[in-house]
């Protein structure tokens, strides 16, 4: 704990609220130019101060001088992103995903998480790109049919995902390349074709750009490469693409089958045939002007009929530390030094009610949880 107030936790609580300085000035009858002082790290606030701060933001006054134990650096910071995504909206979904990042490091020294598994890789090539995706499931053990569940997958391999509300529509995902990899997906209107291309794009990002900084037009589109080769393996997706021809036309029945079989969209099998050379530039072409004309551009006619997949890492391990440990939200929230109302603001409401047909995660033995119990909890 730091005897100074740390700036950069009192953007953190800021920037994960949404309030812009003017906001926050005006709610503690301050002036912007002294909050963004504070936040400079030019000045320290009084006390009383610090107390306002706190109870505005949702978290107890020892957050401010709390150090982070796993600071992110840039180059640990990935985005799924439009290219002209506002700095600003970037930076708000840093935040949260940030905070999330700290709920997860609570979580992680109380309980035994999957081994870290992903691997790392410096591609310079498409064709080392296809290679890399290929090495990834050979490892994960996936073989090279349709992946069932991507977050299962990336849970799997060590990855914490979640799925938070509050993020800018141009931001589908954001990853930390940390000693726990946490991915945080756009909770909202976003198909689960597009998740989960969302996720296999992350994916990328942790195995080919470790140490490099993204967001970019060429890490992007390598990413991206990633998330075709990993979701849609050329040895099986070729035969897949050269039935979606009736004649030299698109046979929009055929790929709709495909769609509903790989659980990708109608647009990345278009994007992922012609990467393939099975459509031609003009097909391609052609394809993407249908879907816009028939407003598909965004939102596809079929979306609704593959079920978005549940984070259940965090979910199954707050329920073992509060059934087995006593180790409730509350106290989660103390150990992260934020109010309950935050926690459950990151959690996003949910419930931590495991479903019957869901595999817990974690072992039923004997756990840890501060000095109820004895050890990790393991999985």
């Amino acid at each position: 704990m730091s005897t100074e107030f740390l700036s950069q936790n009192f953007r953190l609580a800021r920037l994960f609220n949404g309030l812009s300085l003017q906001e926050l000035a005006d709610a503690v009858g301050k002036s912007r130019q002294y909050l963004s002082r504070l936040e400079s790290g030019i000045e320290q606030p009084t006390e009383s101060l610090e107390l306002d701060l706190a109870e505005i933001l949702d978290v107890l006054p020892g957050f401010f001088r709390a150090l982070d134990a796993m600071p992110i650096a840039d180059e640990q910071c990935h985005f799924r992103k439009q290219l002209t995504t506002k700095v600003t909206l970037r930076q708000v979904a840093r935040a949260k995903g940030e905070m999330f990042k700290r709920l997860v490091s609570v979580l992680d020294r109380n309980l035994d998480f999957p081994a870290y598994g992903f691997l790392h890789e410096e591609p310079a090539t498409p064709e080392e790109i296809e290679k890399v995706a290929e090495a990834c499931r050979a490892e994960w053990g996936l073989g090279l049919g349709p992946v069932a569940n991507m977050i299962r997958v990336a849970e799997s391999a060590g990855a914490v995902l979640t799925r938070m509300d509050g993020l800018a529509n141009e931001i589908d995902a954001i990853s930390f390349a940390t000693r726990r990899p946490v991915i945080t997906l756009n909770a909202e209107g976003k198909s689960a074709c597009r998740s989960r291309f969302g996720i296999a794009h992350e994916i990328g990002h942790l195995t080919i750009h470790v140490g490099v900084q993204t967001g970019d037009r060429l890490t992007e589109s390598q990413a991206n490469r990633f998330a075709s080769a990993f979701l849609m393996p050329r040895a099986y997706f070729i035969k897949e693409c050269q039935r979606a021809f009736r004649g030299s036309r698109l046979n929009w029945s055929a790929i709709v089958d495909i769609k509903l079989k790989w659980k990708v969209s109608k647009a990345a099998i278009l994007y992922r045939g012609r990467q393939l050379g099975v459509f031609s530039e003009d097909q391609y072409r052609s394809g993407v002007i249908s879907l816009r004309r028939h407003g598909e551009a965004l939102q596809e006619r079929e979306d609704d009929a593959i079920v978005p997949e549940t984070p259940e890492i965090v979910s199954d391990g707050l329920q073992v530390l509060e059934q087995q440990c006593g180790m409730p939200r509350s106290a989660i929230a103390r150990e992260m030094l934020i109010k309950p109302k935050l926690l459950d603001q990151l959690l996003g409401g949910q419930e931590m009610v495991l479903a019957e047909n869901v595999v817990n995660l974690f072992d039923q033995g004997a756990g840890k949880a501060k000095q109820q119990c004895e050890s990790k909890v393991s999985i």
